[in-house]
């Protein structure tokens, strides 16, 4: 039985199998019990270089995003933690280290909370950096590595009352940028304004803040959404639907629009899974949804779902017209792992083969699957380790009194891939310090915690 929602979206009843091949990451598998471990059938992986991304002047900074040129070339956005800004970096093919990097830094009033990169046909970058208050557009032409070459405008001065949470920016077919913005999500619920979702566009000019257009197209917040455009323009929208489901419970849903999409009712969705999220694991973790479109305009979803009260990775796939009721929806549990952590992202490769990079105890974990048949029980998906905290040597600062052991705490994985299949993942390393001991009787004792932060990236060669 389907059950309709007040925002029209439709709740779709999906029998969800869970993967019984030797790539699931089952709780209750022995492979992924013990410090690190990454689940049975993870396997070492071919990593060319693993390093951390430069800031030029010495800086903490937050999980990065990544993508990739036609020409191999990579690019990473990545904000500063704490005091505003984010960094643009440019590693062309053939990169193996940090010294092979060319960052710029892009200035911002407030920490940006979600900076978010899209590549053009020509694999020129634009950026849109959320900050507390405003959103910023960057763009950059030619010689993106040189700050000077950089156009960047406060294009909504909102004054805190929305957010752009997720992969939301998209460029469509003819690099036009698009966005969704929210409501910002009051914590707790305390003093919560009035929720809704709003389309903003330009079609040209964009570095001139009257060049967008906002429209509002929910009175719901979609949260943590990735948008993608196929190509014959639609565009597709992966989400968490605030308050969307049984009991105000959060909702993934996939959402589409083929045409006006700054008029509400041009966008028809259902929904799939109530979504999981938690602010009691050591990173908080927020509600997460990531979206892949093949060539034929079919979505292919990945959700960090609640199951049963308990946290699981959920993919799912969809042919033909999937967002009404009766769309034909199937789903696999990959992961039921009680350590599924923050973060994950999906990509398709050049023959429509999902790959996608999720957070597991602290770990970075790449999962695959060679299809046929990838949201059925007997999926042929396997995992790659991309990088193990414990492999990293531990660093010696300690920034509080009688911490006197440190590890490394990976989390926010971002996906890309080249054109011959080549895996990039970029994804946040916080440096965590502790100890239980007090050698100084003079001083408190120590108070676990991140002592520093920094965006890395993994380069991998391709995953066969």
């Amino acid at each position: 039985m389907n059950t309709t929602l007040k925002t029209g979206l439709t709740l779709m009843v999906v029998a969800l199998t869970a993967c019984t091949t030797g790539s699931s990451t089952s709780s209750s598998s022995p492979a992924g019990d013990g410090p690190g471990g990454a689940g049975a059938g993870a396997q070492g992986g071919a990593v060319d270089a693993r390093f951390f991304l430069p800031t030029g002047e010495p800086n903490n900074t937050s999980a990065p995003v990544v993508e990739v040129d036609r020409d191999g070339n990579t690019h990473a956005l990545y904000p500063a933690y704490v005091g505003g800004g984010a960094y643009y970096a440019f590693c062309a093919r053939g990169c193996a280290g940090t010294d092979a990097v060319k960052v710029v830094r892009l200035e911002t009033q407030g920490t940006v909370g979600n900076a978010m990169l899209a590549l053009d046909a020509n694999g020129r970058p634009r950026v849109l950096l959320s900050a507390y208050s405003t959103v910023y557009w960057g763009e950059c032409d030619v010689d993106c590595t040189q700050r000077g070459s950089w156009k960047l405008a406060a294009i909504d001065r909102h004054d805190s009352d929305r957010e752009v949470t997720g992969e939301a920016l998209a460029l469509d077919a003819d690099g036009r940028p698009r966005y969704l913005s929210h409501t910002y999500r009051a914590y707790l619920g305390i003093g919560q304004k009035e929720p809704a979702t709003w389309y903003v566009s330009c079609d040209a000019a964009c570095d001139e803040p009257a060049s967008w257009k906002s429209a509002r197209i929910s009175n719901q917040m979609w949260q943590g959404s990735t948008l993608r455009f196929d190509a014959k323009g639609r565009a597709h929208v992966a989400t968490v639907a605030v308050g969307a489901g049984a009991d105000n419970q959060d909702l993934a849903a996939y959402v589409r629009c083929d045409g006006d999409c700054g008029n509400e009712a041009s966008w028809v969705g259902t929904g799939l899974t109530p979504a999981y999220e938690s602010n009691t694991d050591a990173v908080p973790i927020k509600p997460t949804v990531s979206l892949a479109v093949t060539r034929a305009g079919e979505p292919r979803v990945l959700v960090l779902a609640a199951q049963n009260a308990k946290r699981a990775l959920v993919y799912f796939e969809c042919e033909g017209d999937c967002r009404a009721a009766g769309a034909k929806w199937e789903g696999t549990v990959v992961s039921d792992h009680e350590k599924l952590g923050v973060g994950a992202d999906l990509v398709l490769d050049g023959q429509d083969r999902p790959r996608y990079v999720y957070t597991l105890d602290y770990n970075i974990i790449l999962g695959r699957c060679d299809g046929p048949g990838c949201a059925g029980p007997e999926a042929p998906w396997s995992l790659t380790k991309v990088e193990m905290g414990a492999d990293m040597p531990p660093d010696q600062i300690f920034l509080y009194p009688n911490c006197t052991v440190g590890a490394w705490f990976l989390h926010s994985p971002s996906i890309a891939l080249t054109a011959d299949g080549q895996v990039r993942v970029g994804y946040q390393a916080r440096d965590v310090s502790g100890g239980l001991s007090r050698p100084d009787k003079t001083k408190p004792a120590c108070v676990a915690g991140t002592d520093m932060t920094w965006s890395r990236l993994a380069l991998l060669s391709k995953v066969n």
